[in-house]
């Protein structure tokens, strides 16, 4: 095996790995959650965290067989998670905003850390490969956990003060006209 190939493969192990605690995590959460808000957002996170891994091994498999980097699959922004509809979906689903525990805030602030570690392995991965699409597809994962983390922040965030929630990422969410 190549040397680019090997080091590409042992991303994806640790990558794999990652993906598995999280699923792991997520699932967890949503069955404890006090919330329908948490728990439909732990139950996507956990669905999202799987077809992380199920693509991963995919890449790591093609690699291993192939050994060339030329099988790893193009960057599809169309597959980027539209977290502001799923958070806006995990919100109609809320009954009562106010009625909210610190140990929810802080259930939040771990699943926040999560998305965070997971952010700087795929971060940390793109930096340290050379091929272009290897990059690319690093880059993209570390932007699908941004993503994730942005959507437990907004959540922490509206739950820790719902009048005061300025909208997802500070951006109204009501029209006001």
């Amino acid at each position: 095996m190549n040397a680019e190939v090997k080091h590409c493969v042992e991303i994806l192990e640790k990558a794999i790995a990652f993906e598995e605690e999280g699923i792991t995590f997520f699932m967890d959460r949503a069955q404890n959650a006090p919330s329908a808000l948490e728990r439909n957002l732990f139950n996507s996170l956990a669905k999202d965290e799987a077809g992380h891994k199920a693509h991963l091994v995919r890449m790591r498999d093609d690699l291993v067989k192939e050994d060339t980097l030329d099988v790893l699959p193009e960057v599809d922004e169309e597959h980027i998670l539209n977290v502001r509809g799923l958070f806006e979906k995990s919100m109609a689903e809320v009954n009562d905003p106010y009625e909210h525990q610190l140990e929810e805030l802080e259930i939040l602030n771990g699943a926040m850390e999560v998305e965070r570690r997971g952010f700087h392995l795929y971060n940390d991965a793109a930096r340290s490969v050379e091929d272009h699409r290897a990059k690319a597809l690093f880059q993209h994962l570390a932007a699908e956990e941004q993503n994730h983390y942005s959507l437990l922040k907004n959540t922490c965030d509206y739950l820790a003060d719902p009048e005061g929630f300025a909208g997802f990422d500070g951006n109204p969410m009501l029209d006001g006209g």
